[in-house]
Formats: C-alpha cells, sequence, structure tokens
C-alpha cells in the first residue's frame, strides 16, 4: 500500500473545497433596473476592484446580495426605498458580476462591504441576503457603522448540514468528495462558535426574515439568529423559498418600515 496515499486523497480532498468556496460567475453580467440610472463607481480592495452603485442623495441603505448573485436581485427593494426618497448603494461581491476582486470569504466580502460604505457613505442601514448576511455581520464586527440591520435567509449560524453540490461534485471522485466533506466538518463548530459570537455582541437592532420553505438554508438558522443577536425581530412567512423571499412586495414593505424607524 502507497503511504502517501491517505495525504493525497487530503490534499485532492482540501483542493476541492478551495473550489467549492470559488463563486460561479453568470456569462453575463447584469444591473437591476433601478440601478442603470446610479451613479457607477470602482472600489478597490486587496484582491481587485468592486463594482458599486450609488441611488439618490442623503444617508442610504446599503444592500448585499448573496453567493453566486449579484445587484441584480435588490431591484424591487430599490424601487420601494426610491419611492420615498431613500439613497441606496449596492455592490458586486467579490468573484461576482462586475467585480474582478476575487476573495469572497467571509473576510474577503466583508472588507469589500466596509469599503463600499466608506466610500459611498453614509450608510443608515444594511441589508443582506444568504451569504450577503454573513457578510454584513463580519463587516458590522469589524467596525461598519448602521443604525438598522436585516438579515434575509441567513446561512449562519448553521443549524443543519452543508448543501451538496452534485454538479459540482462530479468533477472528482467520490472518495475525494467524502473526504472534503469530512474536512470541512471538522472545523465546523469552531466556525459555527465564531459566527454566534459575533452575533451576540451586535449592537445594532435586527429585522431576521426567513421562509418557512427556505430549500438552501434551513429556517433555524434564522431562528438561532433571532436568539443570539439583542434586541432582533423575527419574521417568518412562507411560500417563498430562498431568493424570492428578497424580492416579495410585503415582506419589503416590512423591510422598508423597519428600516425607517427610529
Amino acid at each position: 500500500m502507497d503511504d502517501s496515499a491517505p495525504d493525497d486523497l487530503d490534499s485532492q480532498a482540501r483542493a476541492l473545497l478551495e473550489s467549492w468556496g470559488v463563486p460561479r460567475r453568470r456569462a453575463r453580467p447584469r444591473v437591476s433596473r433601478s440601478m442603470m440610472e446610479a451613479e457607477e463607481h470602482t472600489i478597490e480592495v486587496p484582491s481587485g476592484s468592486i463594482a458599486a452603485w450609488r441611488l439618490g442623495v442623503g444617508p442610504a441603505i446599503l444592500l448585499v446580495h448573496g453567493w453566486e448573485d449579484d445587484n441584480a436581485l435588490w431591484g424591487p427593494l430599490a424601487d420601494q426605498f426610491s419611492a420615498i426618497g431613500r439613497a441606496v448603494v449596492s455592490l458586486d461581491l467579490p468573484g461576482h458580476g462586475f467585480s474582478a476582486a476575487t476573495d469572497c470569504s467571509p473576510k474577503g466580502a466583508a472588507k469589500a462591504v466596509r469599503e463600499v460604505a466608506k466610500a459611498l457613505g453614509p450608510i443608515d442601514a444594511i441589508v443582506g441576503h444568504s451569504f450577503g448576511c454573513t457578510a454584513a455581520i463580519v463587516a458590522l464586527a469589524r467596525g461598519l457603522e448602521a443604525a438598522r440591520a436585516v438579515m434575509i435567509a441567513s446561512p449562519v449560524p448553521r443549524t443543519g448540514p452543508h448543501r451538496r453540490h452534485p454538479d459540482r461534485e462530479l468533477d472528482a471522485p467520490r472518495e475525494v468528495v467524502e473526504r472534503a466533506f469530512a474536512i470541512r466538518a471538522e472545523g465546523e463548530e469552531r466556525r459555527k462558535q465564531q459566527i454566534e459570537e459575533l452575533i451576540a455582541g451586535m449592537t445594532v437592532p435586527a429585522l431576521i426574515v426567513h421562509s418557512i420553505d427556505d430549500d438552501q438554508c434551513p429556517m433555524g438558522n434564522s431562528e438561532r439568529m433571532a436568539q443570539l443577536w439583542p434586541g432582533s425581530e423575527l419574521l417568518l412567512v412562507d411560500r417563498l423559498g430562498h431568493r424570492f423571499v428578497a424580492q416579495d412586495s410585503e415582506v419589503l414593505s416590512r423591510v422598508v418600515d423597519f428600516c425607517e424607524t427610529y
């Protein structure tokens, strides 16, 4: 038996994990209709440039999309804020849309959020969807100032197993895939504890939104977040899935009301 086989399996598994951590861009980047008339900005971060947009004047609402999504998610919410004269800032996270930056780790994404807020602020509130919640939480913990936060369909703190990636798993032998999941699971409790500590230390009021039928991020994530986040409010809805919950008109009206209440 080749003594190097276990190490080789681990190295292949870690390389596979790293590839899973790289978002796949859409073939054609897009800008939401609301942002087509906005000021377009390019903001530098360590791993490259971030594409960002600002619509309106005065203190703004910062919108942060999720994994393998982009700024176009926020068209309906941007419209609602614009209708009441509220400025909106959106961005494409690293590895997404028009942003050339590549580091979309939680720290890299949070860095991009903070730099956009610094360049295009002042920021009154931050709204995150899916992975955008993770980026927003880390950004707030690292000094981003906001009076309100909204977390929609959050993947953290994780209360269930990682979702499988059948299409990506086809790229590697089954034993490599299973070892990759095992390696990821080894550090899961530590990562969960870290994000829970950040959430428990939040000082900004939060509205936490989740659809019961979300098949990508369990509802339990948001329930746990609401338990940990001081002064938070939990809004559970149904039949809106993972993405449409961030575009439903009734949900968005609640988001706008929450962000405008001081």
